[in-house]
């Protein structure tokens, strides 16, 4: 896989490379899974960025935690990430108490881009080895542009 780069210092399983983004970047698109919440069983949430650009794209993802009230960002927050053409990285994270995600809630993944070529996906695991539960892939077709 592709190695990343990012603003922040995530758990990604690539490694990434730091790249510098704007401050206050404004993307064109703004892509939203929707809400999804975890099945029983879930041990990790797994979302994909995959990059058909022709160029280097710098991107911005963040994944939102859903109860009653406002929505809010799931640590480690934004992260700004930038991809060559044809590279992919993912993010998984735990499910449980203390952990990124928690059984009960709603989540949203929402991805920041100039380029519609950026390709998010979403996926819950069983295990910590991308067993994936099935019916829980949300592809990049499912996600809206707001």
């Amino acid at each position: 896989m592709a190695r990343a780069r990012t603003t922040a210092s995530p758990a990604l399983a690539d490694k990434p490379k730091t790249a510098r983004a704007p401050r206050g970047a404004c993307y064109r698109h703004v892509l939203t899974s929707g809400l999804f919440g975890l099945p029983v069983g879930a041990k990790s949430v797994d979302w994909m960025i995959l990059s058909h650009a022709t160029h280097a794209e710098t991107f911005r993802v963040t994944v939102y935690r859903v109860g009653v009230g406002p929505k809010t960002p799931v640590a480690p927050g934004a992260l700004t990430l930038s991809l060559d053409p044809d590279e992919a990285t993912h993010n998984a994270n735990n499910v449980g108490p203390g952990k990124p995600f928690l059984p009960g809630f709603y989540y949203e993944l929402v991805v920041e881009t100039d380029s519609r070529a950026i390709l998010p996906s979403i996926h819950v695991w069983q295990d910590h080895g991308n067993t994936v539960i099935p019916g829980t892939l949300i592809p990049p077709g499912s996600f809206a542009e707001l």
